[in-house]
């Protein structure tokens, strides 16, 4: 193989395995949780893999079936799991890369052209966020970059077979997704300006077999619209624009400034296809972008008719401009500015007279570029957003996340979930495929018979505890497991209420407080500088008021006994279960587990300690006696296998 060919095949390697590389990185916890309409895909997918087949999924305002088919393969192999279908997605966006590479080569007749526009593609923002989420309109663009190579490639040489190949591509794009049917229109104007412009390379022979093969590839699909033709109608008709009752006029120039302004000022607002309204440019892209456009129209029109009409979808529809209606027109975009920067590169490198003025010139772009688009992707301030993480249902991850660990600990335990987390969420029923533990219940009912531990009740951020206890068993070890509030938000947006069985509780303290409460076990485990408390109560009777708890943390030298002659080094006080079940809710009988965090600082990470607890009256400070006269009670001090490790979170 000549030196030559060798290095633009380690070229395509290479950039291959960049896009691959930022496809599959972190993919199986970013983006955090799942979307609705990701979930719904994962739906149809075990449906499919159970033997419900379709030419078209009509649940959640219809869906063309071959992204739903992709994903059950994969969960056929890799199980019903959000991964897969992320990474189903993940390989499309490869495949991608690699198309939208082949096809900008044929177009340009340059292999630099088409190796920027696969670069552009492997790491714009778009096409970035498009292959790491769930979404059938991922399946378009490559349909598309297909499509515009085979018919290229198809006018170019004029055999028979390529213009069947051609037409199968076309007609298999049908299945993709719904703006695929805006293809018609740049296809027909296409060949009817090819045949009159030029018939030697669009003759009647190879028109007629590009029609019939795509007529026999779609033909299924179209018959299943003719027998339900408001299949076929209805999202287009729930999303128009134009459905207002404002002058067409007037929401047609806003509808087409937005679309225009998504390349260079404002783009896609949803955090689910875009990071923070990026444009699809940052400035260089920018004017790469115009002058590769300019060039289009005079040296390839099909590319600007096909660019244009494409981008339809989102000007038609409201919410412009939407990054999925419009992700048809992608190859053409990528491919538009690469040949603005292969313009620019080459200008500058005749003008200062060296080869290397263009490498320098399109590698320095590139570089600029990169970050703009894959670090915005990648900032952990970016997901921590309450926004964003309710664009991806990241409560409803996070509490099949619990019951799934519960459900590990005890395999035959009992999950109630509150119909507030179930009720219209796809992505619970996903998540939760055929758990037959788990019962959907109305919290608010008077429950029946509560089942024994163990057994666990999901409740509504709303919900308090005290109704989430009321499906539990009286005989039972309790915990709450609440994950921190969003930012911006102050309640947690579910509580978890283990009941695990009662044998689980520490009995190593049995230290009795006024009130009825007693102190029955409690242990501290250290590492590094991570101290782990659990403190196991119960309750006598029925304590008359709340109470906050204090945990003090000293070196063991300085602390023998109580009271200690200085303040603690570090300390945690506040209610148990952070009030939200604290000493005045309790019923008679009940046990309760607290666990708490206290990072401790340097000088105690690796000094013996002495932990002490208690109670106290938080508005005077005035702390409850134990039986026998002292004010708080040691723990005993564990020492983790992993003491050496620095804190996290």
């Amino acid at each position: 193989m000549p030196l030559h060919t060798r290095t633009r095949w380690t070229a395509v390697v290479g950039l291959l395995w960049l896009a691959a590389l930022l496809r599959w990185v972190d993919l199986p916890h970013l983006p955090y949780g799942l979307w609705y309409d990701e979930a719904y895909y994962g739906l149809d997918a075990l449906r499919v893999l159970e033997g419900h087949l379709a030419l078209f999924f009509p649940e959640n305002n219809g869906r063309e079936p071959l992204f739903i088919y992709l994903v059950a393969g994969a969960m056929a192999i890799l199980g019903p799991t959000p991964y897969a279908l992320r990474l189903t997605a993940s390989m499309i966006g490869v495949l991608t890369v690699a198309a939208t590479f082949r096809m900008a080569w044929t177009l340009s007749r340059r292999w630099e052209v088409g190796m920027l526009s696969g670069i552009l593609t492997a790491f714009l923002l778009w096409p970035l966020n498009l292959s790491r989420v769930g979404f059938r309109a991922g399946l378009f663009p490559l349909a598309a970059a297909l499509t515009l190579w085979a018919f290229t490639r198809a006018a170019r040489r004029g055999w028979a077979r390529d213009w069947a190949f051609a037409g199968l591509i076309w007609g298999a794009g049908f299945y993709t997704y719904l703006a695929a049917r805006m293809t018609v229109f740049p296809i027909a104007l296409g060949l009817i300006l090819g045949r009159r412009w030029d018939p030697r390379r669009f003759p009647l022979r190879g028109i007629a077999l590009f029609l019939i093969s795509a007529a026999i590839t779609a033909a299924p699909l179209a018959a299943y619209f003719f027998l339900h033709p408001s299949d076929f109608t209805l999202r287009g008709e729930q999303t128009s624009a134009f459905n207002s009752q404002r002058p067409f006029f007037s929401v047609a120039m806003e509808q087409a400034a937005r679309v225009g302004g998504m390349f260079f000022i404002r783009g896609d607002d949803y955090p689910r296809h875009n990071t923070g309204s990026r444009p699809v440019f940052d400035p260089l892209l920018a004017v790469a972008f115009l002058i590769g456009g300019i060039q289009a129209v005079r040296q390839a029109p099909f590319t600007a008719i096909w660019g244009l009409v494409m981008l339809l979808p989102t000007f038609l529809s409201t919410e412009a401009p939407h990054y999925l209606r419009a992700s048809g027109a992608l190859p053409v975009v990528v491919l538009w500015a690469s040949l603005g920067l292969w313009t620019l590169g080459e200008a500058i490198g005749r003008w200062i007279r060296s080869p290397w003025g263009q490498v320098a010139v399109l590698g320095g772009c590139l570089g600029l570029s990169f970050p703009w688009h894959t670090v915005a992707y990648f900032d952990p301030a970016w997901w921590a957003q309450a926004r964003v993480r309710g664009a991806f249902s990241l409560d409803s991850w996070e509490v099949a996340h619990e019951i799934r660990s519960f459900l590990s600990a005890y395999p035959n335990g009992t999950v109630i979930l509150s119909e507030r987390l179930w009720a219209g969420r796809a992505e619970m029923r996903f998540l939760l495929w055929k758990q037959p533990m788990v019962r959907i219940r109305r919290l608010e009912e008077n429950p029946p018979e509560p089942p024994p531990a163990p057994a666990l009740v999901v409740g509504w951020q709303h919900e308090p505890v005290p109704l989430l206890r009321r499906w539990l068993p009286e005989e039972a070890l309790l915990s709450l497991h609440a994950p921190d509030p969003w930012p911006g938000e102050n309640v947690p947006r579910y509580r978890a209420l283990w009941a695990e069985p009662v044998d689980r509780m520490r009995s190593n303290l049995e230290a009795v407080f006024e009130d009825g409460i007693v102190l029955e076990g409690g242990i501290a485990r250290r590492s590094g500088r991570r101290l782990t408390v659990i403190l196991d109560w119960l309750a006598m009777g029925k304590p008359s008021r709340d109470y906050s708890v204090f945990v003090h943390i000293y070196p063991e030298a300085e602390a023998p006994r109580w009271p200690p002659a200085s303040p603690p080094i570090a300390q945690w006080d506040g209610g148990i279960m952070d009030g939200a079940y604290n000493t005045g809710l309790w019923q008679p009988g009940d046990r309760i587990r607290e666990t708490r965090i206290v990072i401790l600082p340097e000088s105690l990470s690796m000094v013996p300690l002495k932990v002490w607890v208690g109670l106290y009256r938080w508005e005077d400070g005035s702390r409850l006696r134990v039986q026998g006269g002292e004010e708080a009670v040691s723990i005993p001090v564990e020492e983790d296998a992993a003491s050496g490790d620095e804190p996290q979170g």
